[in-house]
């Protein structure tokens, strides 16, 4: 969880709030103020940065949507849009870095390539990197990348808008449990297609970063669950990146080579069989951590049925 900041304290002042609609704008309050900052800091940012910066967008934007019964409606949805735009910015830029870093680690381990095909396939990673690096730059001079800079300025200094003050723990731990719903039906399912598990990936973080806002309140089953949230995100996400490799391998046949590119193609096949085997291990293991949690926090859930009553 963010630690306070002079900015949170000025945006906790008034009417003393619930401790859940506290714990709330401090989350988020955090989180905007670290999305705000790695947007102005976009343009000399390096490649780390750019990535922590999208993670931070999605975070919050994963947040807004868990505790948006709490906020303002119109106010989450003009944000998450924002959040979206952000994002969506530095997405090229980290596929090719991503892919490059892969291809480079793939072909350290493997005896099978000659000089004049490493440097082809150096040169059109080098030249792919680039490409993405210069369409960013050139997105970042534009008018329309300023204004949303500003906005998310905008965004960052203002007090999350809540409508229910008095929320407690209890309550937001029923919306942390309501951001399961759509995991848990895609779990009970016990997926195997590539776009299952893709779709389960995305859904799995929505539930980890609802998660990290309440873990003190039942920390040792929390963190096993994390865990097992991240294997099982790291596992998909891994296969996934593997995949994206296999299809620039595909596209890039002509400038990297034919037997370069049957090699690669040959090697990225066997480890996506590799890593779907051991994604659907890490998946079937997150099921049975959520019912621990759900036992450890029953007392709590009650309260919060009791309060609704």
């Amino acid at each position: 969880m963010a630690t306070r900041t002079r900015t949170s304290k000025r945006r906790l002042a008034g009417p003393e709030l619930g401790a859940g609609s506290r714990r709330v704008v401090e989350v988020i309050a955090g989180q905007q103020l670290q999305v705000a900052a790695a947007a102005r800091a976009a343009a000399e940012a390096g490649t780390e940065e750019v990535h922590q910066g999208r993670v931070a967008a999605r975070r919050l934007r994963s947040l807004l949507k868990t505790f948006a019964p709490l906020l303002s409606t119109r106010w989450v949805r003009l944000y998450r849009v924002d959040l979206r735009s952000y994002a969506h910015v530095f997405t090229a830029v980290r596929e090719a870095d991503v892919v490059a870093d892969l291809l480079r680690d793939l072909v350290r381990t493997e005896a099978r390539f000659e000089g004049p095909e490493l440097q082809r396939l150096s040169v059109a990673i080098e030249d792919g990197r680039d490409g993405a690096r210069s369409a960013l730059r050139r997105h970042l001079q534009e008018p329309n990348w300023a204004a949303l800079v500003a906005a998310l300025a905008r965004h960052s200094a203002e007090t999350p808008p809540l409508i229910d003050r008095q929320a407690g723990f209890a309550e937001i731990l029923r919306l942390v449990t309501d951001s399961w719903r759509k995991s848990l039906r895609l779990l009970k399912k016990s997926p195997r297609e590539v776009s299952e598990l893709h779709e389960l990936r995305l859904a799995l973080k929505h539930c980890r970063y609802a998660l990290e806002a309440v873990a003190d309140l039942k920390p040792q089953a929390a963190a096993r669950l994390l865990r097992r949230l991240r294997e099982a995100q790291d596992a998909i996400g891994e296969h996934r990146d593997s995949m994206a490799a296999r299809h620039w391998v595909g596209l890039h046949a002509r400038s990297i080579g034919r037997g370069a590119t049957e090699r690669l193609t040959g090697l990225l096949e066997q480890r996506e069989k590799r890593l779907l085997r051991r994604a659907n291990r890490r998946v079937a293991s997150v099921l049975p951590a959520y019912r621990r949690w759900r036992r450890a926090t029953q007392a709590l859930r009650k309260e919060a049925g009791r309060a609704r009553r």
